[in-house]
């Protein structure tokens, strides 16, 4: 790490980092200079002119400089506010918004726009030409992820150093000259990769926008926690946005530097299906003699816990999107039971790449692993249940993960409980409990790193389903009562 220097910004003195642009020294410490095409994770280029500051050095007089392309130097006084830097904003902001259409009341990027934002600090709230706007092309597909609306594009050329010096893909250019420049695709091909949404949210205005997130909500009626990406065991740290306490709206990557940087990959991005996938499993169902009848949690588990009194030493499997505080009480009922613990471990996916997707998806394997659980693929899972007189299936996606088509064939003689998000309703199964998903609880994973990843519960528990942690003491206070009452007899 280079040793940092002093600098003065706005009257104050700081210490700001030599290697850095003098842009980060005046955001690190809470000075703020606007900016479109830098990017704190991409080279910097000034091409958009906007982050003026007078900048004196020595005894030379002040000039007014942009701040992302200066380097720092012991000694600079910086002043972020003089009537010069907000005057050269000013300027710059009048050609940036000449071919800008005003079009915010049905763009997506409305609420998150700085475009928006400098104008109104400025006060740039008029042109001075009469020319019309540019015509360019709107709604414009560029794959399956992104579409551009050419005409919102201020050439920032954000977008195009991120394929170039992130997924290292280039796929992005700025075509023409001059007046005519524009944002395309090499040869008008669509753009690939597992890294195509980040495109949008680098993007300062509303020109590169989510398919999938189009005309879906207004983003001041989004709630945004700040979370962990269950998709693989990278642990990329997110924000989960939810309307209005209800849908799942958007995963976003938040910045870490330890884990992913400023992005996350697709995949991760658009995994809403479990998160909002209807039928959810509100309270519990039991076997009846006419099949599966709903019943109160806390007579399902009592139940339950007399299953296992006859039945003892359950085979107990995990899912790894369990956390840690849900895997320690797992661990500690499977020690009450007599009953061996599981994790079970899908395969590896193909998505695996160099830069975050690890190809496991696992979120927590690396965690239940260290608190004694057995890492096992569905197949030896499979077998183990089919050996087993009794088992205890615990964690989201846990049936999923173990196979619901093989899960139906097992033996009728097994006595079966399952705790997971949906109803699992196949022959095999006598306690079906449901509880909350990845983004209704919080607690702990362990990403493959081996660092602490913070999972936050985003939007409420749907009525009628307990934390996993309640269900499982619950569990845990019945067996030792149906235990008590088994050794009396």
């Amino acid at each position: 790490m280079s040793e940092r220097v002093t600098i003065t910004i706005d009257g104050r003195q700081v210490a700001a980092d030599p290697v850095r642009p003098l842009i980060h020294a005046c955001h690190e410490h809470g000075f703020e200079v606007p900016h479109y095409c830098y990017h704190p994770g991409l080279t910097p280029v000034g091409s958009c002119r906007i982050c003026q500051v007078e900048v004196r050095q020595g005894d030379l007089p002040a000039r007014v400089m942009v701040a992302c392309r200066t380097p720092v130097a012991a000694g600079m006084v910086v002043d972020t506010e003089s009537p010069e830097a907000h005057a050269t904003r000013r300027e710059c902001l009048e050609f940036l918004l000449k071919n800008h259409p005003l079009d915010c009341p049905i763009c997506d990027k409305a609420g998150e726009c700085t475009l928006q934002d400098y104008a109104f600090d400025e006060g740039q709230g008029e042109g001075r030409t009469v020319e019309p706007r540019r015509k360019l092309e709107k709604r414009k597909d560029l794959g399956e992820v992104i579409l551009l609306d050419q005409e919102r594009c201020i050439l920032c050329s954000r977008c195009v150093r991120f394929m170039e010096e992130v997924p290292k893909s280039p796929q992005l250019c700025i075509s023409m000259r001059g007046a005519d420049s524009v944002v395309e695709t090499f040869a008008d091909r669509p753009l690939s990769g597992n890294y195509l949404g980040n495109l949008a949210d680098i993007c300062p205005v509303g020109a590169l926008t989510l398919k999938p997130f189009r005309f879906q909500a207004r983003v001041w009626n989004l709630v945004k926690t700040a979370s962990t990406c269950a998709e693989c065991s990278r642990g990329c740290a997110i924000t989960v946005e939810v309307l209005r306490k209800g849908e799942v709206k958007r995963f976003r990557p938040l910045h870490d530097e330890a884990v992913n940087g400023y992005w996350m990959c697709d995949h991760g991005r658009f995994a809403f299906e479990h998160a909002n996938a209807p039928g959810r499993l509100r309270g519990a169902l039991q076997r009846g003699y006419s099949g599966f009848e709903p019943v109160a949690v806390e007579e399902a588990l009592e139940n339950a816990a007399a299953m296992f009194a006859v039945h003892p030493a359950p085979l107990v499997v995990a899912s790894p999107f369990l956390t840690q505080e849900e895997g320690r009480a797992l661990a500690d009922l499977a020690r009450e039971l007599g009953g061996r613990a599981l994790c079970v471990v899908p395969p590896a996916s193909d998505l695996a790449d160099e830069l975050l997707h690890t190809g496991e998806p696992c979120p927590n394997r690396r965690g239940l692993v260290d608190l004694g659980f057995e890492p096992a693929p569905a197949s030896d899972v499979l077998a183990g249940l089919r050996e087993a007189r009794s088992a205890l299936l615990v964690g989201e996606r846990v049936v999923e993960l173990v196979g619901a088509e093989a899960l139906g064939e097992l033996p009728a003689a097994l006595r079966l409980v399952v705790l997971d998000c949906h109803a699992c309703e196949l022959s095999a199964v006598d306690v079906c409990v449901g509880i909350p998903c990845h983004v209704e609880r919080a607690g702990t994973w362990i990403n493959a790193g081996g660092l602490e990843r913070r999972v936050s519960s985003a939007r409420p528990v749907p009525p009628g389903v307990w934390l996993t942690t309640r269900v499982l003491a619950e569990l845990g206070r019945a067996s030792s009562v149906a235990s008590g009452e088994g050794a009396r007899a």
